[in-house]
């Protein structure tokens, strides 16, 4: 049990942003799919925690993470057997998104075969230096249903009725 513990922190890597050490261990792998347990230390406060998870030619994923306290917030969950890229967002929070990092470099024994040992970034890092603007705009979509959804459920449309008359 300590050598699982000691290997697990061995194996966290600093993700930047309002967060800290972020780990992944794969469970089990059947076929195409793979169960992948992902968590991420979160610094700030944030109304929730999600990793959007990525890899060239798939959809892209976003799984919301369960606070499994003392500032972990985590998931495991069933996914194409795949070295995805991981981007952890805080939702709510001015500084929300982490540095990209693929579940290989976050501890996942991926092994060497096929996709799953592949990298997620094929084409030289030109998805690298581009690929920071679409999570940005994914973020920017994030915030603005939160806020949306805050201003709804706060009541902000019945100030609008009764001045009207």
């Amino acid at each position: 049990m300590t050598r699982l513990l000691a290997a697990t922190v061995l194996a966290a890597v600093e993700v930047g942003a309002a967060f800290g050490a972020a780990s992944a261990s794969v469970g089990a792998v059947s076929g195409d799919s793979m169960t992948v347990d992902i968590e991420v230390e979160v610094k700030v406060s944030a109304q929730a925690v999600v990793a959007h998870l990525a890899f060239p030619g798939a959809p892209s994923l976003t799984v919301p993470l369960l606070d499994r306290g003392g500032g972990a917030f985590g998931a495991r969950v069933e996914v194409e057997a795949r070295n995805y890229l991981v981007v952890f967002e805080a939702v709510g929070a001015s500084d929300g998104m982490s540095d990209p990092v693929s579940l290989r470099d976050m501890g996942a024994d991926l092994g060497s075969g096929g996709e799953l040992g592949a990298e997620p970034v094929g084409d030289g890092g030109a998805a690298e230096r581009s690929g920071g603007w679409g999570w940005a705009a994914l973020a920017l979509g994030a915030a603005s249903l939160s806020v949306f959804a805050f201003w709804v459920f706060s009541g902000g449309d019945k100030a609008a009725v009764s001045e009207k008359g």
